[in-house]
């Protein structure tokens, strides 16, 4: 497995490397895609569901992936092994967009009632985290998936000016393990007005991104 994830990874950073659109970036990217394809360890996420649609979908999710591990090859973070890069699009986007183009509409409308969505606005006070739906847990340690693994680096790297410690992913993080304001604002030295502030606006722009990633079935 580390003999894959190096070889990956040095075909990824080979195609960084290269200039866009030329032979060798092109060459890199088409046996990335092979080595991935042969490794058999593309995930299968809702393994179960969708019955009837499921081969379809993963069909369809997998060409999703490909062309964007190709047109955004750029975006991957050397500090990830390529397969939890790849894996984590392939389940948390590519897979839901997916399924939502493969199934009919009737079908997917009935299945979308099954589902249940975490919004942003939950992540404002740390004491809305105190669900009462049964699935709340899983809905919950889907968002904490998202903030850690941070696979382009967003939520990392939007920070407050000249302070990348009090960036979008800590903030967020502390929030939702019960940190009070106060106490990250003790532990940064930075204005609680600021934190909240930066807070809030990176909520509003992190919404797409987290509507994109954060379902429950």
């Amino acid at each position: 497995m580390n003999e894959l994830n190096a070889r990956l990874k040095q075909l990824a950073l080979t195609a960084q490397e290269s200039p866009a659109k030329s032979q060798n970036r092109q060459l890199a990217l088409a046996k990335l895609i092979k080595e991935i394809l042969q490794s058999g360890r593309l995930c299968r996420p809702h393994k179960g569901k969708f019955i009837g649609f499921y081969d379809d979908i993963y069909t369809e999710a997998q060409q999703k992936l490909f062309c964007y591990i190709c047109e955004n090859i750029d975006r991957y973070n050397p500090q990830y092994d390529v397969l939890s890069w790849v894996n984590f699009l392939f389940a948390k986007r590519f897979f839901i967009e997916a399924s939502r183009e493969v199934m009919p509409k009737g079908f997917h409308r009935a299945y979308q009632r099954q589902a249940t969505r975490l919004t942003l606005e939950q992540l404002e006070q740390k004491t809305s985290l105190q669900f009462t739906h049964s699935s709340t847990p899983s809905i919950l340690q889907e968002v904490i998936d998202v903030l850690q693994e941070d696979p382009e680096g967003i939520f990392q790297n939007t920070h407050i000016v000249n302070q990348p410690i009090a960036n979008f992913k800590f903030l967020a993080l502390k929030v939702m393990a019960g940190y009070s304001w106060k106490e990250i604002s003790n532990e940064l030295g930075i204005k609680i007005s600021t934190l909240n502030s930066f807070y809030q606006r990176c909520l509003v722009r992190f919404r797409p991104k987290f509507r994109e990633y954060v379902i429950v079935n």
